[in-house]
């Protein structure tokens, strides 16, 4: 349980402490209480935030906080269930900057417009490193824990890649279709257990400006129908994930691996039409 803890920290949604123990909050309802203090957890999972004696936060599951409305009067942190912290007088202002900087939105957009990664600044680096601004990807994904476990291990891990997540994949391709060539993603990547997303496959692959995007088609256990429609309809791969979070961020974090890392994506602005 203490290495699952230490592993997956994307899992986490906050902590609290009481002597030597610690109680885990998950993101997905489970609390687990561990035989180790709240200091160490602080010292294991950087980047939490420590917003309290007794707490400790994962900022990417805070949706908004408020200021401390008076002296010696303590602030507070909403989590994205709704759930509210308190934030003590004396530890607000070490934790507003990081958590100015971290703070994931509250919620995907209604209308399937994207929402880019607070991870990845690029429009510093597009001017001076071309190749970087061109190294994007493109997801749709609207469950809403998903998509922040998608975010923060991307920040983790592939920091140097551009974000943007969708809630429809028509948003996806009313959004696609408007852009330059420079513009367009490197990878794709479709939840399969969201409405229409074979048929945003379809319509990528039919298209000349898209169809050598490389786009994978992620499809729920056991849905073998789906993984051979992926594939007739030009998925250039179909991963099947699991229900668990752990080991749904373990099958992330390989097809990242993958498609970021190991695979030659076209650059942006270099694929040309037949």
């Amino acid at each position: 349980m203490i290495q699952e803890a230490i592993q997956y920290p994307a899992l986490i949604k906050y902590l609290k402490g009481f002597s030597n123990y610690t109680w885990v909050h998950y993101g997905d309802g489970r609390k687990v209480l561990l035989a180790k203090s709240l200091v160490f957890f602080e010292k294991k999972l950087s980047g939490f935030l420590r917003v309290h004696k007794t707490a400790l936060v994962n900022p990417h599951y805070i949706a908004d906080f408020q200021a401390p409305p008076g002296h010696k009067m303590a602030g507070s942190v909403s989590l994205r269930d709704g759930e509210t912290l308190p934030v003590s007088r004396r530890r607000w202002s070490l934790i507003i900057d990081p958590l100015l900087v971290t703070m994931l939105p509250s919620s995907l957009p209604a209308h399937g417009e994207p929402v880019s990664s607070p991870f990845v600044a690029l429009a510093g680096l597009e001017k001076k490193h071309p190749s970087v601004a061109s190294r994007r990807m493109w997801m749709v994904m609207a469950d809403e824990l998903k998509s922040g476990l998608v975010q923060q291990l991307m920040g983790e891990k592939w920091s140097q890649w551009g974000l943007k997540l969708f809630d429809t994949g028509n948003g996806l391709q009313k959004v696609i279709a408007g852009i330059g060539e420079a513009d367009m993603p490197a990878v794709i990547v479709l939840d399969g257990s969201q409405p229409g997303s074979l048929l945003t496959l379809q319509t990528l692959k039919n298209n000349s400006r898209f169809r050598f995007i490389p786009t994978i088609l992620l499809s729920s256990a056991g849905n073998y129908d789906q993984a051979q429609q992926g594939y007739a309809s030009g998925a250039n791969s179909v991963i099947v994930y699991p229900t668990d979070l752990p080991r749904f961020i373990q099958v992330l974090e390989k097809m990242f691996r993958y498609w970021l890392s190991v695979a030659s994506a076209p650059q942006a602005g270099n694929v040309r039409s037949c």
